[in-house]
């Protein structure tokens, strides 16, 4: 179990305890009684930039979905983080995705058509954030070479390299220009479903990328055909055409290149062999060939 946060940044946010560790994503979360959920900080400036971010989000009353309230200091309004933590509204709900793709994708839609509205630049921070999953994203997209990522795993990567290869046969460049912008590249397990109060989906724990609107979509479709044992329905869900069909060929190539890279050995050894990039593979391979 991870650090609690100390009673200093309790008070910073005017919460009180005792505090509850909630399970689940990287276990580093607690929340009180009073309904505040206690999140550590991995970037101060990012953080602060998803904290105003989603109090924009949330001030524009959206239908489809919601995202949990930030809370301000008690005494300062204006910061919503201190001491490496950030306060949020506890929000009720389990990711469910499975039998709601539907609702999911629907969801999707409607948080980046408001992105949209409310982030018209990239982040400078963006460029400065440096982990598995944003490296893979970098070489993914040929903004990098795989050659000068460091700590990749070169056992993981000889076991994932024969799906990486297959992966890369389906890689065409987009016939169209596909427009970038401020993205949650993670959603396929971070929204919550409450079906005891029929309530929206509940986006939580934001990631953020700089593509395009799809390519969240192409993600949620990836993990569902990896790890949810899904089939074409959810891709024709998404759509077949050239654009969207590349979209997912690249978001399969990075979830299987995030297992190589600096990666945490236990999770890969007891979760690639559950992914079943075969069959999304494919799926795909077979839609591109009606494609044609």
């Amino acid at each position: 179990m991870s650090q609690a946060p100390p009673s200093k940044v309790l008070g910073f946010f005017g919460a009180e305890g005792p505090l509850i560790h909630v399970p689940g994503g990287r276990g580093l979360c607690y929340r009180t009684s009073q309904g505040i959920l206690l999140r550590p900080s991995d970037d101060d400036e990012e953080s602060e930039y998803i904290t105003t971010l989603c109090k924009s989000l949330v001030d524009l009353h959206p239908v489809g979905y919601r995202v949990p309230k930030p809370i301000p200091a008690s005494e300062c309004p204006a910061r919503y983080v201190y001491d490496a933590w950030t306060a949020w509204e506890y929000l009720e709900g389990r990711a469910t995705p499975q039998g709601n793709f539907d609702i999911l994708m629907r969801a999707c839609r409607a948080f980046h058509a408001d992105i949209m509205t409310l982030a018209i630049e990239r982040p400078s921070f963006l460029s400065m954030r440096q982990n598995r999953f944003t490296e893979a994203d970098l070489v993914t997209w040929e903004e990098k070479k795989l050659e000068d990522v460091e700590k990749v795993n070169s056992d993981v990567m000889a076991t994932v390299q024969p799906i990486l290869d297959q992966l890369l046969k389906l890689r065409q460049p987009f016939r169209q220009e596909v427009k970038n912008q401020l993205i949650h590249g993670d959603l396929t397990g971070n929204v919550l479903f409450d079906t005891d109060t029929n309530s929206r989906p509940a986006i939580i724990d934001i990631t953020l990328y700089w593509r395009p609107a799809e390519y969240a979509e192409a993600i949620i479709v990836a993990d569902g055909l990896i790890w949810l044992n899904e089939d074409q329905k959810l891709v024709e869900m998404f759509g077949t055409d050239h654009t969207r069909v590349q979209l997912l060929v690249r978001a399969l190539y990075w979830r299987c290149l995030c297992f190589a890279i600096d990666p945490f050995l236990l999770f890969v050894n007891e979760n690639l062999p559950k992914a079943n990039f075969t069959s999304a593979i494919d799926i795909v391979g077979e839609l591109m060939g009606e494609c044609t």
